[in-house]
This record gives C-alpha cells, sequence and structure tokens, in this order.
C-alpha cells in the first residue's frame, strides 16, 4: 500500500532530488549536463533557488520531483531564454510558472504517482494567480503532456542537452479545464474551482 507524501524540499532534502535527478537524466539518458558530479552522484541546478521543489515520497522513498519557478514573460530570466514565453504565450502578461527538472524514479514510471505532483503545482499556479505553466517536453512525453490538457506550442526547439524539445502550454483559464472537461480538469476540479 503506498503512502504518497508530497513535500516543499528543503536544503535537507536537495540532496535527495539532486540524487534522483542525476539517476534520470546521467545515469539513464545519459545526458552530459551542467551541474552533474559524477562522484557523488548529484545533479545540482542553480535553479533550484529560483522557485519551489516539490518532492513525492512514497513512505521513505522519493519517487518523483519537480521544481516550478515563477516567471515574468514580459522580463524573462537568463537560463530560460529558449522558453521564449513573450513570443510563445497568447497574454504573456497575465504570468507563467516554468516547470523544470521533473522526474520520476525508473522504477516507478506508470504508476499514476504523478497526480500529487500535478496537484501541487496546480495549486501552486492557482496561488501565485499566475495563469501559465510552460514545460520543454522530449520527444517521448509530448502524448503524457497533451493527455494532461498541455497545448504544444512550440515544436522547434533545441534545447541542450535533450535535443530537440517541445514547448508545451496549460492555461489554467482554458474552459476543458475549468468546466472539467478536460483530464486534468475532472482530476483536479477542487482547483479549478477555486
Amino acid at each position: 500500500m503506498s503512502e504518497f507524501e508530497l513535500v516543499v524540499a528543503d536544503e535537507r532534502m536537495l540532496p535527495l532530488v539532486q540524487h534522483l535527478r542525476y539517476r534520470v537524466y546521467c545515469a539513464e539518458k545519459k545526458f552530459e549536463m551542467a551541474g552533474a558530479d559524477h562522484e557523488a552522484r548529484l545533479l545540482t541546478d542553480t535553479a533550484d533557488r529560483l522557485g519551489v521543489t516539490f518532492a513525492l515520497f512514497d513512505g521513505a522513498h522519493l519517487i518523483s520531483s519537480a521544481q516550478v519557478i515563477p516567471v515574468d514573460p514580459l522580463a524573462p530570466q537568463a537560463g530560460f531564454d529558449v522558453f521564449d514565453l513573450r513570443n510563445s504565450l497568447p497574454r504573456p502578461d497575465q504570468g507563467a510558472v516554468i516547470v523544470s527538472k521533473l522526474v520520476t524514479s525508473p522504477d516507478r514510471r506508470g504508476s499514476k504517482s504523478l497526480g500529487p505532483v500535478m496537484r501541487a503545482i496546480l495549486a501552486f499556479v492557482t496561488a501565485e494567480k499566475r495563469r501559465y505553466i510552460a514545460i520543454l517536453a522530449e520527444p517521448s512525453m509530448v502524448d503524457f503532456y497533451a493527455s494532461m490538457g498541455f497545448d504544444a506550442v512550440r515544436d522547434d526547439l533545441e534545447a541542450a542537452p535533450f535535443g530537440r524539445v517541445t514547448l508545451m502550454v496549460f492555461d489554467m483559464q482554458d474552459e476543458q479545464h475549468l468546466s472539467g472537461r478536460s483530464l486534468a480538469g475532472w482530476m483536479f476540479k477542487s482547483v479549478f474551482a477555486g
């Protein structure tokens, strides 16, 4: 039986998150990542200080994590230029967050454990009064994000070290979500009801 607990990772938990990232991006996918410490088997990221990092545990085991970084699409931050949100969002004046380093332990993929992480992201965006969630999707993840209500906005992006990626955007004001007709709108109706 699963005992899921979602927390905001603090300095004490960050090494666990960084180890999971290392397992996924460096060991499994063989990406050459900035911030990779191959001796300690950690993948650090300066963006950890820019927003929040959610960590999902099943008992004592970290199974998933995601960075959520509030951004102003009209004044983009260095390091996020590839998103080009100023020119990619219909209403960039209404704010956005970038979801980065969304990883799930290889042995837990497909276990429907991402639901609590998505709920936390949506609740965070609602609390921050931002309209959009942006993520860069590797080709193998485009269909998954689309099933959650993300729309492919640009599929011609190159992002090192991932290669070709698709910018996908979730619009918190999309009628499909607000009415509960999308999967996310149905699954997380309490977030959209507020």
